[in-house]
C-alpha cells in the first residue's frame, strides 16, 4: 500500500500536562488503522492535530512524504482530512442538507444552489444508509440517525483520510453493521481510516494495522494478526486486567427498593425488589425500556400507575431533590447531557448533590469553598481520580475520569440505593475496571446497587442477577447457573431456545 502519513516526533503539551511526547509512527495508504489507549492517552490530541484544531509544539505531519502545516480545519479539509467525532455536534433547527452543507454550500455568487443541494444529500444519505428526505429537520432524527449524518457530512467532501472517533457509542446493532459496511466499503475505494474505540472487539473485526498509545508516547504499531485482545489490552494499560471477576460469598440482606406493577409510557406491571448488599443488572435491547425504568424510579419520568418503595419508605410522588435526601442516587446515560455541568470545576462537580442536599455545612444550604474542596479532595483519594487538580475544568478531564466524577459526586452523599445507567459507556479498559472495583465496594459497604448495560459481559462480570426486559416489560430473570450471555440474548429477542 506504501506509506500516506508519517506522524514524525510529534509533541504537544497543556500547560504543565504533556499530551503527546515525540509520537512517531506511519499511517499506510488505503488502510483501516486502529488508534487504542485508555482515556488521557493522547488519542484525541493527536486526532485533533491532523485535523488542525490543535498545533503540535514540536515534530512534523508528512503527507504524501512532504511535510505539511495543519493550521486550522480548513486546511485539513482542502488536504483531504475529514473526522466524525463521538459527540453529535447538528444544527437541530436546520435540514438535513443544510447540516450537511453547512459552512460550504454550492453556488454562485453568493446564492445557495438548493436543487444540488437536495440531490448530493440524497446521494451522500443513500451511501450511508438513511432512507429518509433530506428536507427533514435535524431534530426529528434518533440518535443513531444523526450520528449516521455526521458521517455522511464527513464523506460529503470525498475525504483521503477519514477519522472514527468512538463512532459507534450510540447506534444500534443495526447501524454498527451499515456502519462497518460502509467502512469496507470506503476502504474498498482506497479511503484510508484512522479508527478510534474503546470496543476491542470492533477493532479485530475491522483493521489491519494498530498503533498504541499510552500516557502521551507511542507504545508500538503492530499488525492485528500478531495480537490478541488481552495482549492489546496489556500494552495500553501496562498491566494485566480481569473485568470478569465475579464477587464471592454475597449474602444479600433487606430489601432496599421495592418497584410494585409500575406502568409509565412504554413500560407495563413492572415489579422486582434490589436487596442491600446485591448488585442487580438490567439488560435489554435497545428500545426495551431500560432507560425509562431507571428515569421513572428517580422521578425523572412521571409514572401512571404502581408504586415504589425505598428502604420500607414509599416515594412514588416523591421528587427528585426527595428521593435524593432519602438515599437514592441515579448515574445518567450521558454524561455529557445530565451527568456533569462543563462549566464548572472537577470540585464543584463534585459537591452538587451534597451542597443541593445541604451536607456541605450541617444543613444549611450555603457553599463553603473549604468544604467543597474537602469534599473533592475524599473523591479524588477515593475514587483514584486523575486530574491536574481539585480546579481543573471538568471538560480537561478524560472521559474515565469525568465518569469517576459523576459516580462520585453522588458516592459523597452515601445513598443506599445505586442506580447506573451504562456506567463505563465510551470509557477505556483501564477505566472500566477501576469502575467496576468501585460498584463492588459499593455493594460490599451494603449499598443496592442497580447497573443498566448494553454490555453483557458487563453484567455477567458484576451482577447475582440479571433482569431482561423487552417492549416494555420485564420478561425474567437469570442467576446462578443459567446467568449466561445466551440465556439473556435468548430472553431479551423472545427466542423459545
Amino acid at each position: 500500500m506504501g506509506k500516506f502519513i508519517d506522524i514524525d516526533h510529534i509533541t504537544k503539551r497543556f500547560g504543565a500536562t504533556c499530551a503527546l511526547d515525540q509520537v512517531c509512527f506511519s499511517i499506510d495508504k488505503g488502510s483501516v488503522h486502529a488508534l487504542v489507549g485508555e482515556n488521557g492517552a493522547g488519542k484525541s490530541t493527536l486526532m485533533k492535530i491532523l485535523v488542525g484544531i490543535h498545533q503540535p509544539d514540536s515534530g512534523r505531519i508528512i503527507l504524501d512524504g512532504k511535510p505539511v502545516v495543519i493550521g486550522n480545519p480548513e486546511k485539513a479539509r482542502s488536504l483531504g482530512f475529514g473526522i466524525v467525532f463521538q459527540e453529535v455536534v447538528l444544527c437541530p433547527n436546520l435540514s438535513i442538507m443544510e447540516n450537511l452543507f453547512l459552512g460550504a454550500e454550492p453556488g454562485r455568487k453568493g446564492f445557495l444552489s438548493w436543487s444540488e443541494m437536495e440531490l448530493r444529500s440524497k446521494e451522500v444519505l443513500k451511501k450511508v444508509g438513511l432512507d429518509i428526505s433530506p428536507r427533514t429537520l435535524a431534530q426529528e432524527l434518533s440518535v443513531a440517525q444523526k450520528q449516521m449524518l455526521q458521517i455522511a457530512r464527513a464523506i460529503l467532501y470525498k475525504p483521503r483520510l477519514l477519522i472514527f472517533d468512538e463512532p459507534t457509542s450510540a447506534l444500534t446493532q443495526d447501524s454498527v453493521d451499515e456502519l462497518f459496511r460502509l467502512i469496507r466499503e470506503l476502504h474498498q475505494e482506497g479511503v484510508t481510516i484512522l479508527y478510534i474505540s474503546h470496543k476491542l472487539p470492533e477493532i479485530f473485526e475491522l483493521a489491519d494495522t494498530v498503533t498504541v498509545l499510552r500516557d502521551g508516547k507511542h507504545i508500538c504499531t503492530m499488525g492485528i494478526s500478531e495480537l490478541n485482545e488481552d495482549r492489546l489490552v496489556q500494552m495500553m494499560v501496562g498491566r494485566e486486567l480481569d473485568l470478569s471477576i465475579r464477587r464471592q460469598e454475597v449474602h444479600p440482606g433487606e430489601v432496599l427498593l421495592k418497584v410494585e406493577n409500575l406502568y409509565a409510557g412504554r413500560l407495563e406491571g413492572v415489579s422486582f425488589e434490589v436487596h442491600e448488599g446485591e448488585i442487580l443488572g438490567i439488560a435489554g435491547l435497545v428500545g426495551s425500556g431500560r432507560s425509562d425504568l431507571v428515569e421513572c424510579i428517580f422521578g425523572i419520568q412521571k409514572i401512571d400507575k404502581g408504586k415504589i418503595w425505598l428502604s420500607g419508605k414509599e416515594i412514588t410522588h416523591m421528587s427528585i431533590a426527595e428521593r435524593a435526601s432519602a438515599g437514592m442516587a441515579l448515574v445518567p446515560e450521558d454524561r455529557q447531557l445530565e451527568g456533569l455541568v462543563f462549566t464548572m470545576t472537577m470540585a464543584q462537580n463534585l459537591s452538587l448533590p451534597s451542597v443541593a442536599m445541604g451536607l456541605n455545612n450541617v444543613g444549611k444550604k450555603l457553599i463553603f469553598r473549604s468544604k467543597e474542596n474537602s469534599l473533592a479532595e475524599k473523591a479524588i483519594t477515593d475514587l483514584k481520580i486523575t486530574a491536574s487538580g481539585i480546579d481543573a475544568e471538568i471538560q480537561s478531564l478524560s472521559g474515565g475520569n469525568q465518569q469517576k466524577v459523576m459516580i462520585g459526586k453522588w458516592f459523597l452523599v452515601n445513598p443506599r440505593v445505586f442506580i447506573l445507567d451504562e456506567p463505563t459507556r465510551g470509557i477505556d479498559v483501564g477505566a472500566k475496571s477501576e469502575i467496576h472495583r468501585l460498584i463492588r465496594k459499593m455493594a460490599d459497604d451494603g449499598k443496592a446497587i442497580v447497573v443498566v448495560s448494553s454490555e453483557l459481559p458487563e453484567l455477567l462480570a458484576l451482577s447475582e442477577r440479571v433482569l431482561v426486559m423487552r417492549s416494555g416489560r420485564l420478561i425474567g430473570e437469570v442467576c446462578g447457573g443459567k446467568l449466561c450471555e445466551e440465556e439473556i440474548i435468548r430472553l431479551a429477542v423472545g427466542s423459545s431456545g
